[in-house]
Protein backbone atom coordinates (compact mmCIF):
# COMPACT_ATOMS: atom_id res chain seq x y z
CA UNK A 1 0.00 0.00 0.00
CA UNK A 2 1.73 3.35 -0.84
CA UNK A 3 0.29 6.53 -0.08
CA UNK A 4 0.50 10.29 -1.50
CA UNK A 5 3.93 11.80 -1.43
CA UNK A 6 4.15 14.66 1.58
CA UNK A 7 0.79 13.53 3.15
CA UNK A 8 2.25 13.52 6.66
CA UNK A 9 4.22 15.46 9.31
CA UNK A 10 6.98 13.67 11.10
CA UNK A 11 9.22 14.98 13.89
CA UNK A 12 12.53 12.54 13.99
CA UNK A 13 13.19 13.33 17.81
CA UNK A 14 16.31 14.72 16.67
CA UNK A 15 15.08 18.00 14.85
CA UNK A 16 12.74 20.75 16.81
CA UNK A 17 10.93 21.00 13.46
CA UNK A 18 8.30 19.08 11.28
CA UNK A 19 9.71 17.23 8.48
CA UNK A 20 7.11 16.13 5.46
CA UNK A 21 7.18 12.53 4.37
CA UNK A 22 5.01 10.21 3.10
CA UNK A 23 3.94 6.90 4.60
CA UNK A 24 3.66 2.96 3.66
CA UNK A 25 2.85 -0.07 5.08
CA UNK A 26 5.13 -2.90 3.72
CA UNK A 27 4.59 -6.46 5.42
CA UNK A 28 4.93 -5.95 9.32
CA UNK A 29 6.85 -2.39 8.78
CA UNK A 30 5.50 1.12 8.82
CA UNK A 31 7.86 3.15 6.39
CA UNK A 32 8.17 6.73 6.64
CA UNK A 33 9.70 7.71 3.45
CA UNK A 34 12.05 11.01 4.12
CA UNK A 35 13.50 13.47 0.98
CA UNK A 36 16.92 13.53 0.97
CA UNK A 37 17.06 10.98 4.48
CA UNK A 38 17.18 7.43 4.73
CA UNK A 39 13.98 5.30 5.03
CA UNK A 40 12.52 4.96 8.54
CA UNK A 41 11.09 1.59 9.56
CA UNK A 42 8.97 1.43 12.38
CA UNK A 43 7.83 -2.15 13.36
CA UNK A 44 4.14 -2.46 13.41
CA UNK A 45 3.89 -4.23 16.72
CA UNK A 46 5.61 -1.25 18.59
CA UNK A 47 3.41 1.54 16.92
CA UNK A 48 1.13 3.08 19.43
CA UNK A 49 -1.52 5.09 18.15
CA UNK A 50 -2.16 8.80 20.00
CA UNK A 51 -5.04 9.58 18.30
CA UNK A 52 -7.45 8.98 15.78
CA UNK A 53 -8.37 5.52 13.93
CA UNK A 54 -12.15 6.16 12.84
CA UNK A 55 -13.04 6.85 9.37
CA UNK A 56 -12.03 10.69 8.48
CA UNK A 57 -10.12 11.47 11.66
CA UNK A 58 -6.67 12.79 11.50
CA UNK A 59 -4.07 9.79 12.61
CA UNK A 60 -0.96 10.88 15.24
CA UNK A 61 1.18 7.88 15.71
CA UNK A 62 4.73 7.23 17.77
CA UNK A 63 7.28 4.57 17.99
CA UNK A 64 6.55 2.60 21.47
CA UNK A 65 10.06 3.24 24.02
CA UNK A 66 10.67 6.56 21.64
CA UNK A 67 9.21 9.53 23.33
CA UNK A 68 11.01 11.79 20.94
CA UNK A 69 9.68 11.27 17.63
CA UNK A 70 5.62 11.00 16.43
CA UNK A 71 4.26 10.69 12.96
CA UNK A 72 0.85 12.91 11.81
CA UNK A 73 -1.46 11.99 9.09
CA UNK A 74 -4.13 14.45 8.15
CA UNK A 75 -7.65 13.25 8.02
CA UNK A 76 -8.39 12.00 4.93
CA UNK A 77 -7.69 8.97 2.25
CA UNK A 78 -3.72 8.66 3.45
CA UNK A 79 -4.91 8.01 7.23
CA UNK A 80 -7.64 5.90 6.25
CA UNK A 81 -5.16 3.74 4.12
CA UNK A 82 -2.72 3.27 6.85
CA UNK A 83 -5.90 1.83 9.71
CA UNK A 84 -6.80 -0.37 6.91
CA UNK A 85 -3.47 -1.90 5.79
CA UNK A 86 -2.31 -2.15 9.72
CA UNK A 87 -5.49 -3.10 11.62
CA UNK A 88 -2.91 -4.01 14.51
CA UNK A 89 -2.89 -0.43 15.71
CA UNK A 90 -6.32 -0.28 16.81
CA UNK A 91 -6.10 -3.49 18.71
CA UNK A 92 -3.06 -2.15 20.33
CA UNK A 93 -4.77 1.02 21.18
CA UNK A 94 -7.06 -0.24 22.49
CA UNK A 95 -5.11 -1.87 25.17
CA UNK A 96 -2.81 1.53 25.45
CA UNK A 97 -6.19 3.27 26.44
CA UNK A 98 -6.88 1.30 29.40
CA UNK A 99 -4.03 1.08 30.35
CA UNK A 100 -3.76 4.97 30.08
CA UNK A 101 -7.29 5.30 31.78
CA UNK A 102 -5.80 3.51 35.24
CA UNK A 103 -3.00 5.82 34.77
CA UNK A 104 -5.04 9.17 34.33
CA UNK A 105 -7.39 8.00 37.20
CA UNK A 106 -4.65 7.41 39.39
CA UNK A 107 -2.91 10.80 38.64
CA UNK A 108 -6.56 12.44 39.19
CA UNK A 109 -7.29 11.14 42.25
CA UNK A 110 -3.45 12.26 43.57
CA UNK A 111 -4.31 15.60 42.49
CA UNK A 112 -7.20 15.62 44.41
CA UNK A 113 -6.25 14.07 47.86
CA UNK A 114 -3.66 17.66 47.00
CA UNK A 115 -6.99 19.82 46.65
CA UNK A 116 -7.31 22.21 44.09
CA UNK A 117 -5.62 24.93 46.46
CA UNK A 118 -2.49 23.20 45.06
CA UNK A 119 -3.59 23.78 41.48
CA UNK A 120 -4.09 27.48 41.94
CA UNK A 121 -0.11 27.90 43.24
CA UNK A 122 2.10 25.30 40.92
CA UNK A 123 0.59 24.75 37.43
CA UNK A 124 3.30 24.65 35.51
CA UNK A 125 4.81 21.65 37.71
CA UNK A 126 1.51 19.60 37.78
CA UNK A 127 1.35 20.25 33.94
CA UNK A 128 4.92 18.09 34.01
CA UNK A 129 2.83 15.01 34.83
CA UNK A 130 -0.34 15.43 32.40
CA UNK A 131 0.55 12.23 29.84
CA UNK A 132 1.23 13.22 26.54
CA UNK A 133 -2.04 11.42 25.10
CA UNK A 134 -4.04 13.37 27.17
CA UNK A 135 -2.19 16.94 26.37
CA UNK A 136 -2.49 16.05 22.65
CA UNK A 137 -6.24 15.07 22.71
CA UNK A 138 -7.65 18.26 24.34
CA UNK A 139 -4.62 20.23 22.08
CA UNK A 140 -6.91 18.96 19.03
CA UNK A 141 -9.93 20.43 20.72
CA UNK A 142 -8.31 23.77 20.94
CA UNK A 143 -6.52 23.84 17.77
CA UNK A 144 -9.95 22.98 15.92
CA UNK A 145 -11.73 25.85 17.55
CA UNK A 146 -9.18 28.24 16.56
CA UNK A 147 -8.87 26.82 12.94
CA UNK A 148 -12.06 25.50 12.13
CA UNK A 149 -12.60 25.90 8.27
CA UNK A 150 -9.51 28.49 8.05
CA UNK A 151 -7.19 28.43 4.45
CA UNK A 152 -3.84 27.13 5.90
CA UNK A 153 -1.24 29.25 4.51
CA UNK A 154 1.56 27.53 2.54
CA UNK A 155 3.11 28.47 0.14
CA UNK A 156 6.20 27.20 -0.84
CA UNK A 157 8.51 30.30 -0.73
CA UNK A 158 6.73 31.72 2.09
CA UNK A 159 7.00 28.53 4.59
CA UNK A 160 10.59 28.30 3.65
CA UNK A 161 11.35 32.30 4.94
CA UNK A 162 9.13 31.42 8.29
CA UNK A 163 11.39 28.26 8.44
CA UNK A 164 14.10 29.88 8.18
CA UNK A 165 13.48 32.23 10.69
CA UNK A 166 12.32 29.57 13.31
CA UNK A 167 15.95 28.06 11.96
CA UNK A 168 17.27 31.25 13.30
CA UNK A 169 15.93 31.63 16.28
CA UNK A 170 16.26 27.78 17.82
CA UNK A 171 20.20 28.55 16.80
CA UNK A 172 20.08 30.55 19.72
CA UNK A 173 19.05 27.93 22.08
CA UNK A 174 20.70 24.91 23.72
CA UNK A 175 17.87 22.56 24.34
CA UNK A 176 14.82 23.51 22.01
CA UNK A 177 11.29 22.31 22.81
CA UNK A 178 9.68 20.37 20.08
CA UNK A 179 7.49 22.45 18.37
CA UNK A 180 5.39 22.67 14.92
CA UNK A 181 4.70 26.10 13.57
CA UNK A 182 1.80 26.43 10.86
CA UNK A 183 0.19 29.84 9.72
CA UNK A 184 -3.81 30.05 8.87
CA UNK A 185 -5.69 32.68 7.18
CA UNK A 186 -7.87 33.01 10.56
CA UNK A 187 -10.92 35.30 10.69
CA UNK A 188 -13.48 36.64 12.98
CA UNK A 189 -17.06 37.44 12.07
CA UNK A 190 -17.13 36.65 8.55
CA UNK A 191 -14.42 38.79 7.20
CA UNK A 192 -12.48 40.29 9.85
CA UNK A 193 -8.75 38.71 10.68
CA UNK A 194 -7.83 37.83 13.78
CA UNK A 195 -3.84 39.08 14.50
CA UNK A 196 -2.27 36.79 16.97
CA UNK A 197 -0.53 34.15 17.61
CA UNK A 198 -0.88 31.26 19.68
CA UNK A 199 1.10 28.51 21.53
CA UNK A 200 -1.51 25.44 21.96
CA UNK A 201 -0.26 22.55 24.22
CA UNK A 202 2.26 19.67 23.06
CA UNK A 203 4.50 22.40 21.30
CA UNK A 204 2.04 23.36 18.48
CA UNK A 205 2.32 27.03 17.78
CA UNK A 206 -0.20 28.70 15.15
CA UNK A 207 0.24 32.38 13.29
CA UNK A 208 -2.66 33.87 12.38
CA UNK A 209 -2.21 35.42 8.48
CA UNK A 210 -3.11 38.97 10.02
CA UNK A 211 -0.05 39.01 12.31
CA UNK A 212 1.97 38.10 9.46
CA UNK A 213 0.40 40.52 7.04
CA UNK A 214 0.86 43.45 9.74
CA UNK A 215 4.48 42.59 10.63
CA UNK A 216 7.17 45.20 9.06
CA UNK A 217 10.18 43.39 9.00
CA UNK A 218 11.60 39.94 9.58
CA UNK A 219 12.82 40.55 12.96
CA UNK A 220 9.26 41.18 14.24
CA UNK A 221 8.11 37.95 13.09
CA UNK A 222 11.30 36.43 14.83
CA UNK A 223 10.25 38.21 17.98
CA UNK A 224 7.07 36.75 18.04
CA UNK A 225 8.02 33.69 17.45
CA UNK A 226 10.73 33.57 20.10
CA UNK A 227 8.42 34.85 22.23
CA UNK A 228 5.51 32.49 21.48
CA UNK A 229 8.33 29.35 22.07
CA UNK A 230 9.10 30.68 25.30
CA UNK A 231 5.72 29.85 25.90
CA UNK A 232 6.52 26.17 24.66
CA UNK A 233 9.00 25.61 26.85
CA UNK A 234 7.90 26.83 29.90
CA UNK A 235 5.08 24.81 29.57
CA UNK A 236 2.83 27.91 30.02
CA UNK A 237 -0.14 26.05 27.67
CA UNK A 238 -0.48 23.53 29.57
CA UNK A 239 -0.27 25.41 33.11
CA UNK A 240 -2.99 27.20 31.23
CA UNK A 241 -4.90 24.35 30.87
CA UNK A 242 -4.36 22.91 35.07
CA UNK A 243 -5.10 26.73 36.15
CA UNK A 244 -8.20 27.25 34.25
CA UNK A 245 -10.54 23.70 33.91
CA UNK A 246 -8.28 21.83 37.47
CA UNK A 247 -9.51 18.44 38.26
CA UNK A 248 -12.93 18.95 36.34
CA UNK A 249 -10.51 19.57 32.85
CA UNK A 250 -8.53 16.27 33.62
CA UNK A 251 -11.56 14.55 34.03
CA UNK A 252 -12.92 15.70 30.92
CA UNK A 253 -10.38 14.44 28.99
CA UNK A 254 -10.82 10.71 30.02
CA UNK A 255 -13.56 11.36 26.99
CA UNK A 256 -10.30 12.10 24.07
CA UNK A 257 -10.99 16.33 24.11
CA UNK A 258 -14.69 16.41 24.33
CA UNK A 259 -13.79 19.29 27.16
CA UNK A 260 -11.19 21.02 24.81
CA UNK A 261 -14.10 21.07 21.68
CA UNK A 262 -16.41 22.38 24.11
CA UNK A 263 -15.07 25.61 23.68
CA UNK A 264 -16.42 25.92 20.39
CA UNK A 265 -15.15 29.49 19.56
CA UNK A 266 -11.78 31.51 19.52
CA UNK A 267 -13.23 33.77 22.36
CA UNK A 268 -12.91 30.75 24.58
CA UNK A 269 -9.45 29.44 23.57
CA UNK A 270 -8.77 33.16 24.16
CA UNK A 271 -9.98 32.65 27.51
CA UNK A 272 -7.98 29.47 28.02
CA UNK A 273 -4.65 30.89 26.61
CA UNK A 274 -5.15 34.35 28.59
CA UNK A 275 -1.83 34.60 30.26
CA UNK A 276 -0.60 35.75 33.97
CA UNK A 277 1.69 38.86 33.50
CA UNK A 278 4.20 36.33 35.37
CA UNK A 279 3.61 33.65 32.69
CA UNK A 280 4.48 37.17 29.84
CA UNK A 281 7.35 38.34 31.40
CA UNK A 282 8.97 34.84 31.49
CA UNK A 283 8.18 34.58 27.81
CA UNK A 284 9.46 37.65 27.42
CA UNK A 285 12.89 36.96 29.00
CA UNK A 286 13.06 33.70 27.48
CA UNK A 287 12.69 35.47 23.73
CA UNK A 288 15.34 37.79 24.75
CA UNK A 289 17.81 35.88 26.02
CA UNK A 290 17.80 33.35 22.81
CA UNK A 291 17.98 36.81 20.39
CA UNK A 292 21.05 37.88 21.85
CA UNK A 293 22.50 34.34 21.26
CA UNK A 294 20.84 34.37 17.82
CA UNK A 295 22.20 37.58 16.92
CA UNK A 296 18.92 38.89 16.42
CA UNK A 297 17.49 42.41 17.69
CA UNK A 298 14.50 42.44 20.33
CA UNK A 299 14.14 45.76 18.95
CA UNK A 300 11.91 44.05 16.52
CA UNK A 301 9.07 42.87 18.98
CA UNK A 302 9.64 45.95 20.47
CA UNK A 303 8.32 47.74 17.38
CA UNK A 304 5.98 45.44 16.91
CA UNK A 305 4.37 45.32 20.46
CA UNK A 306 4.43 49.16 20.31
CA UNK A 307 2.70 49.46 16.76
CA UNK A 308 -0.18 47.33 17.82
CA UNK A 309 -0.57 49.08 21.24
CA UNK A 310 -0.46 52.72 19.40
CA UNK A 311 -3.21 51.27 17.33
CA UNK A 312 -4.80 49.99 19.93
CA UNK A 313 -4.77 53.70 22.29
CA UNK A 314 -5.81 55.49 19.00
CA UNK A 315 -9.45 53.10 18.89
CA UNK A 316 -9.88 53.65 22.89
CA UNK A 317 -9.56 57.63 22.01
CA UNK A 318 -11.64 56.94 18.87
CA UNK A 319 -14.09 55.12 20.67
CA UNK A 320 -14.66 57.71 23.41
CA UNK A 321 -15.77 60.02 20.19
CA UNK A 322 -18.06 57.86 18.42
CA UNK A 323 -19.29 54.66 19.64
CA UNK A 324 -20.88 53.23 16.92
CA UNK A 325 -21.21 49.29 15.73
CA UNK A 326 -19.17 50.43 12.25
CA UNK A 327 -16.26 51.66 14.07
CA UNK A 328 -16.23 49.09 16.55
CA UNK A 329 -16.09 46.52 13.84
CA UNK A 330 -13.36 48.72 11.59
CA UNK A 331 -10.62 48.49 14.66
CA UNK A 332 -11.75 44.90 15.94
CA UNK A 333 -8.56 42.85 14.72
CA UNK A 334 -6.01 45.50 15.96
CA UNK A 335 -6.70 44.41 19.70
CA UNK A 336 -6.86 40.31 19.29
CA UNK A 337 -2.79 40.67 20.42
CA UNK A 338 -3.56 42.00 23.55
CA UNK A 339 -5.97 39.45 24.62
CA UNK A 340 -3.51 36.71 25.45
CA UNK A 341 -0.43 39.08 24.87
CA UNK A 342 -0.94 42.04 26.78
CA UNK A 343 1.14 44.82 25.74
CA UNK A 344 2.14 46.65 28.59
CA UNK A 345 4.35 49.82 28.67
CA UNK A 346 6.86 47.93 31.34
CA UNK A 347 6.98 44.66 28.88
CA UNK A 348 7.99 47.17 26.07
CA UNK A 349 10.62 48.84 28.00
CA UNK A 350 12.35 45.82 28.33
CA UNK A 351 12.97 44.61 25.53
CA UNK A 352 15.98 46.59 24.71
CA UNK A 353 17.75 47.03 21.37
CA UNK A 354 20.82 45.09 20.94
CA UNK A 355 24.10 46.58 19.70
CA UNK A 356 24.70 45.90 16.63
CA UNK A 357 20.97 45.31 15.80
CA UNK A 358 20.30 41.74 13.56
CA UNK A 359 23.52 40.13 12.02
CA UNK A 360 22.95 39.10 9.51
CA UNK A 361 20.07 39.56 8.29
CA UNK A 362 17.26 37.34 8.77
CA UNK A 363 15.62 37.01 5.41
CA UNK A 364 16.66 38.38 2.02
CA UNK A 365 14.27 41.13 0.74
CA UNK A 366 12.59 38.56 -2.28
CA UNK A 367 12.40 36.31 1.20
CA UNK A 368 10.41 38.58 2.96
CA UNK A 369 8.20 39.33 0.22
CA UNK A 370 7.42 35.50 -0.07
CA UNK A 371 6.70 35.27 3.81
CA UNK A 372 4.21 37.82 3.21
CA UNK A 373 2.45 36.42 0.32
CA UNK A 374 2.49 32.94 2.35
CA UNK A 375 -1.37 32.59 1.85
CA UNK A 376 -1.88 34.36 -1.95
Amino acid sequence: MTTTPHNAEFFDGGSAMARLVHVRVEGNALVIVQTGAPDVHWPLKNVEMVFGGKPGQALRLKLQGDHGSRLTLPEGSAADAVVAAAPSILSGHKRRFWKGVGISVAVVLGIGVAGYATLAVAPQALARFIPDDVVNSFADGLENSVIKSSKRCDAPAGQDALNKIARRIVSGTGDPPVFSLRVFDIRQSGSKKLVNAFALPGGRMVFSAGLIENAGSADEVAGVLAHELGHVALRHPEAAIVRVYGLQMLLSLFTAGQGAEGIGNIAGVLAVLQYSRAAEAEADAYAIEVMEKAKVDPKGLQSFFTRLLNKKSGIDTAKKQDDSISLRKRIEPFTDLFSTHPGTDDRIARLKPRSGGTEPAILSATEWRALKAICK
